[in-house]
């Protein structure tokens, strides 16, 4: 008799689970606002240098998005102890190796909206420039793409993907693509499955997913399943962490594998983690897909996620997130994942892993380096966060990761304690 209960009681819990897990987050489509910001904005420079500030705020005047709500209560940041002062910090000028301090740094040379430093999960440092509120959600653009990576990690852990499997046995709509076969879902997180596209393929791409003007009313899934698509060689170039078509097919085979949509994975496994003070957005195309580059955060919110990281390592033994992952993105030296592009403007040793930066020179230290310099820093030993949102004029440049170098050096030696500097 007492068998059949637990038996009994064991089902039951596992039909409430998905209902469970669902009333944790709150997710709301939200159709493209069309009201329009200026007579010189249009979906085909939104994101041109001068636009930046104002489309990467406001991307839902140009796509329609998913306003994801976790339901778990918001925790707020407590000021650390000491706080570090950005004027009164000395770093070198990349540009032109003169001493100049943080704050300039970030201003001048990166085009710095906002600074979020977190001192063992304390704020150490906040300030934001041109209009930019600790409430607003960034777009994160290529920044996405190691936060897919991530997941992909915690479902291989969970055993709902299979890193030696083909991507298209994950995704049924992809079954009959041959081209697919050769790429397996390990390739694809490492980062090591990059196509041969051309420059009209790619925007092509960009126009089904709604990122330009275009015959976008099929959705970027209908792209993605033409016969023949993928019937084409991988490239042989490297790799600087650029965002392409294979980002769609990793977030397609997440969702798939867990069986509900993928802003509800995020949700489920990452944001609710943060206990966010804000929720998230994820921009879709025309048909509600969730993009590969389109999840927006507040800078708050994004430095929870280095946070994040950090819990994850100290206590592994309470995370979703799997220790290997983590081992992998931080170890020294014989874990390249990817034939990557040198990192230019980072010290030697700096590498691209799982679609996060593996930081030469000092150990334990990562971070996701998107375009135009919205990044992440992550430095597990010194348990320091630091997370910037900027709109430098071009996606990635060696000036523009060399400031950063500079900005993470200065303020992680002014984080220490002071017989420790």
């Amino acid at each position: 008799m007492k068998c059949w209960l637990t038996v009994l009681l064991v089902s039951m819990l596992s039909g409430a689970w998905p209902l469970l897990a669902a009333e944790t987050c709150v997710i709301e489509s939200v159709a493209r606002d069309t009201r329009s910001l200026g007579p010189w904005i249009d979906q085909d420079n939104w994101l041109a240098a001068e636009n930046l500030r104002i489309g990467l705020q406001s991307p839902g005047h140009f796509m329609p998005l998913l306003r994801i709500d976790a339901t778990t209560a918001g925790a707020v940041l407590r000021p650390a102890s000491r706080l570090l002062e950005l004027d009164r910090i000395r770093a070198r000028d990349p540009l032109d190796q003169q001493q100049r301090d943080v704050a300039f740094l970030l201003a001048t040379r990166l085009y710095a909206d906002g600074v979020v430093v977190l001192r063992d999960g304390r704020v150490a440092s906040e300030r934001y420039w041109n209009g930019l509120a600790a409430r607003d959600q960034r777009l994160l653009l290529g920044g996405t793409r190691p936060l897919l990576s991530l997941l992909g990690a915690i479902a291989v852990a969970q055993g709902k993907l299979a890193p030696d499997r083909a991507i298209s046995r994950y995704i049924p709509a992809l079954s009959g693509q041959s081209g697919l076969r050769k790429l397996s879902v390990r390739r694809l997180l490492e980062g090591e499955g990059r196509f041969e596209w051309s420059p009209e393929e790619l925007g092509d791409w960009l126009a089904a997913a709604g990122w330009r003007s275009g015959a976008g009313a099929g959705g970027v899934r209908s792209w993605l399943s033409v016969p023949g698509r993928w019937d084409r060689d991988f490239t042989s170039a490297a790799t600087s962490g650029e965002a392409g078509p294979e980002g769609e097919l990793l977030l397609w085979a997440i969702a798939e594998s867990y069986r509900m949509p993928l802003a509800q994975v995020f949700c489920q496994e990452i944001l609710r983690k943060l206990r966010p003070e804000h929720g998230a957005l994820w921009l879709t195309d025309a048909r509600g897909s969730e993009l590969s580059t389109g999840l927006a955060l507040s800078l708050r919110d994004f430095a929870r996620l280095g946070q994040l990281l950090i819990e994850a390592r100290s206590n592994s033994r309470r995370s979703r997130i799997p220790s290997w992952f983590i081992e992998t993105l931080t170890a020294s030296a014989g874990l390249r994942t990817a034939k990557t592009a040198a990192l230019a403007g980072l010290r030697n040793g700096s590498e691209l892993r799982y679609g996060f930066v593996h930081l030469g020179g000092a150990q334990n230290r990562i971070a996701i380096i998107g375009p135009y310099g919205n990044s992440l820093y992550v430095d597990f030993d010194r348990r320091l966060v630091i997370a910037v949102y900027a709109a430098y004029p071009r996606e990635h440049t060696a000036a523009m990761r060399a400031t950063l170098e500079q900005v993470w050096d200065a303020l992680g030696a002014a984080a220490q304690p002071a017989g420790k500097r």
